[in-house]
């Protein structure tokens, strides 16, 4: 069964993706993501819901939202022609007997040719038999396919491969979020959708789903952490809405909050919670600035949450706080530095020094703030073809 299968996402590529160039991001169980304000982080999330959205929509719409391949795309200043942009995803599959396989699935596009449709390459490689490659209408694989003009071809063929089957599903199961309080507050009407959507706004529809369980019960304690008295978080339904409701518990006795009443930060806290425990549980969860408008008590909670997920889900956070940084998980090995120079992005690891220097004293936090925390002189980085497999990171 798929759900006895272990799947991990071990890097994604980016290949001119807005200001990438050649940028490969290699996932920690716990990935923290530092840049300065213009850097990329925001292109990273994007890059995430890209990944998601073509195989789950269409990558012709997919497009169509960002305003066209051009506005996504890496310019290439002087030429006329500018090389494909392409975003590629490295997966590790347990399973229940042990074994251990790659696989590596990802697309290329170029700009639309005289019949309209885009210059379209595809490619899924393992290393086992399940590979397949199209290149706009011609497809080598097991199968006999016309891919379709302009679009991706595995979310049409997935179910006939197990392997193919069980990337479609990681890969739609990937989430960026950039949390919305007012977005939270709105109430809106109730829905069927389990799965957390990008601002929050249908926060209620989740815990709905989770209430009576473990999962429920876990985050309330940690709001408990987070905001004194709170005992509980329920969901609730008024004249066809959905609406968040907080028990606080008083001197004088439980009070009923709505979500007007609670602040942006106890909002964001009961968000991420969300996107950690909902179900069914996504492969990545990415959070940007999870430091916005929460108090540096309630970080260290939700960072502890975070933390204790991640050996089921790939947690990414982006952040720019020293208080965010100073947290315990915050080891060498799982910080990545954007930086933003001439018009490139790139993403680096920590310089080999700094890593070895990271302790309870001198924490990655402390070195932010004395201007001390140095990228490697490498920037992370795929050689060659952005289909090539090659061997696990070291």
């Amino acid at each position: 069964m798929i759900e006895s299968i272990h799947v991990a996402v071990e890097e994604i590529r980016l290949q001119r993706f807005r200001a990438f160039e050649n940028t490969k991001l290699q996932f920690a169980d716990l990935t923290f993501l530092l840049g300065r304000n213009g850097a990329g982080k925001s292109s990273i999330l994007d890059a995430v819901e890209f990944l998601r959205e073509s195989v789950s929509d269409s990558l012709e719409n997919t497009l169509d939202r960002r305003g066209g391949l051009h506005n996504v795309q890496r310019a290439n200043p002087g030429s006329g022609n500018n090389p494909p942009m392409g975003i590629a995803v490295v997966f590790s599959l347990t399973f229940p007997e042990g074994r251990t396989i790659r696989a590596l699935y990802g697309f290329e596009i170029q700009g639309k040719s005289s019949n309209g449709h885009f210059t379209l390459r595809e490619c899924f490689k393992s290393s086992r038999e399940s590979s397949f490659e199209r290149i706009n209408g011609n497809f080598k694989g097991n199968d006999d396919v016309s891919p379709p003009a302009g679009n991706l071809v595995l979310p049409l063929i997935a179910r006939s491969n197990k392997l193919w089957n069980i990337v479609l599903d990681t890969i739609r199961n990937v989430r960026a979020y950039e949390f919305s309080p007012a977005h939270m507050v709105a109430a809106p009407d109730i829905g069927e959708k389990t799965t957390l959507v990008k601002n929050g706004a249908n926060a209620g529809d989740v815990l709905k789903a989770l209430e009576g369980t473990d999962a429920h019960r876990w985050i309330v304690e940690r709001l408990a952490h987070i905001v004194d008295g709170i005992s509980d978080v329920r969901a609730e339904s008024l004249m066809g809405r959905r609406t968040l409701n907080f028990v606080q518990q008083t001197k004088g006795g439980k009070i009923l909050l709505d979500a007007s009443q609670v602040s942006q930060g106890t909002l964001r806290g009961l968000g991420i919670l969300l996107a950690l425990k909902q179900k069914p549980q996504p492969a990545i969860v990415l959070v940007d600035e999870i430091e916005n408008s929460v108090h540096p008590n309630a970080l260290s909670v939700l960072l502890d949450a975070a933390l204790a997920c991640s050996d089921g889900v790939r947690v990414v956070l982006t952040s720019h706080s020293p208080e965010v940084l100073t947290h315990p998980a915050v080891s060498g090995e799982r910080v990545r530095v954007i930086e933003w120079k001439d018009g490139l992005s790139n993403i680096y690891p920590l310089s080999d020094e700094v890593r070895q220097s990271v302790n309870e004293i001198d924490t990655v936090g402390w070195m932010l703030r004395s201007n001390t925390l140095w990228a490697g002189p490498e920037p992370d980085s795929f050689k060659g073809d952005l289909f090539a497999l090659g061997n696990p990171a070291s």
